[in-house]
């Protein structure tokens, strides 16, 4: 339908198509009778079948390359043509790329440079079908990530954001469109409003769940996910704390910065750096248990000093029910057992006593503890000694 309006409105163009439908006509004519050749052949001489049936094959999937190649090259060199036709053709030409799909996307990338942002937009939005339908039937579909990835650049807020939105199902996979899109999004994490930024934190944390089953490094990804706990958003915070164990980041540079969120100004992103401390640090323990220790004694907060505290006890706990020593966790909790906050001293008597901590020194650091000055620390150390006491 495309072709015929762009042949009537101008005549300069008709020798244009005349040659590309002559060509292609001949293309197919020529290809069409090898094929027809091979047939025959093949069902001529049986004893040959498997191995004509299998050339006969390559001969159709080079045909097909060679069209769309051929047909994606035809596609792109239109583009600049339509400089001069109204912005309702040049988006019905978009929605014609999108019909003829994986062909139509070298065009799509140059029809992302029009001067109207709503074309802009569309091919945007037709950049990502293509890519989520190749993705699904298994085939490449670098052209329409990376085209996306550039769409991120786009001065329009529409176009930016429809960027955002497609690459989030277009999820890039292979070595060549990653080395563009992750990049190009991190180039944009702080740009947009909240949601379009929480976006683009999804987005990381899938490919970096992807780089993570498959083995390969996170270390882009985990670095821009702890960028992102420094945004103003409450939700891009908690969302960067939920993705980094998503990744499973378990360096001590996650770990470190994950510990810090537990001084966070929002009781949801504390609770969340919490959670995720307790999750990751259950399998890690050797290494994150001495950063904890320190930021116990260090942090000025008896709020995080108490974050800290059931972290420790988490861990503590898996390491009893595993079968091993304790004696790592159960340090730090003897000296929050002194803390100067009435609050913090009696979570370490729960934590000890939940976990029912092994070592001599535990029980001794809770008897004397009947004697605090908090009605509350008594009790809980009291709760705890009858917990160690009854597991031995």
């Amino acid at each position: 339908m495309i072709q015929k309006q762009l042949i009537q409105r101008a005549n300069t163009k008709r020798w244009f198509w005349g040659i590309t439908i002559v060509l292609g006509l001949l293309l197919g004519f020529g290809v069409n009778q090898r094929m027809q050749f091979r047939e025959a052949t093949a069902e001529s001489q049986e004893e040959v079948l498997p191995q004509l049936t299998a050339e006969l094959d390559a001969l159709k999937a080079d045909y097909k390359a060679q069209q769309a190649k051929w047909q994606s090259q035809l596609l792109a060199q239109i583009v600049p043509t339509l400089t001069d036709e109204s912005n309702a053709v040049r988006r019905q030409f978009v929605e014609f790329l999108e019909e003829i799909g994986n062909p139509g996307t070298a065009a799509l990338v140059g029809m992302l440079r029009d001067p109207s942002k709503s074309v802009r937009r569309k091919a945007a939005e037709a950049l990502g079908e293509i890519g989520e339908d190749e993705r699904k039937a298994g085939r490449n579909y670098d052209a329409a990530a990376i085209g996306l990835a550039m769409a991120l650049k786009d001065d329009s807020d529409d176009v930016f954001r429809e960027a955002v939105q497609e690459l989030g199902d277009v999820r890039p996979t292979s070595a060549e469109s990653l080395a563009v899109v992750v990049p190009a999004l991190i180039a944009v994490q702080t740009k947009g409003p909240s949601n379009t930024r929480d976006d683009v934190l999804d987005i990381l944390g899938q490919i970096g769940e992807d780089l993570a089953e498959n083995g390969q490094s996170t270390d882009t990804i985990q670095d821009a996910l702890i960028a992102g706990l420094n945004d103003d958003s409450t939700k891009v915070r908690t969302n960067a704390i939920a993705e980094l164990s998503d990744i499973q980041a378990t360096s001590t540079k996650a770990f470190a910065a994950l510990i810090r969120a537990l001084s966070d100004d929002a009781k949801s992103v504390r609770a969340r750096a919490e959670d995720v401390l307790i999750k990751l640090g259950r399998s890690h323990a050797v290494s994150i248990t001495p950063m904890l220790a320190g930021a116990l004694t260090n942090d000025q907060s008896a709020t995080t000093r108490g974050h800290i505290v059931d972290v420790l006890g988490e861990i503590g706990e898996a390491l009893v029910k595993k079968g091993e020593s304790d004696e790592m966790v159960v340090k730090p909790l003897l000296v929050a057992l002194q803390d100067s906050d009435a609050d913090v001293r009696r979570n370490a008597a729960d934590e000890l006593g939940e976990m029912r901590a092994k070592s001599p020194d535990a029980e001794t650091a809770l008897t004397r503890a009947l004697e605090d000055n908090s009605k509350n620390v008594r009790s809980a150390a009291q709760k705890a000694i009858r917990r160690i006491k009854a597991t031995k």
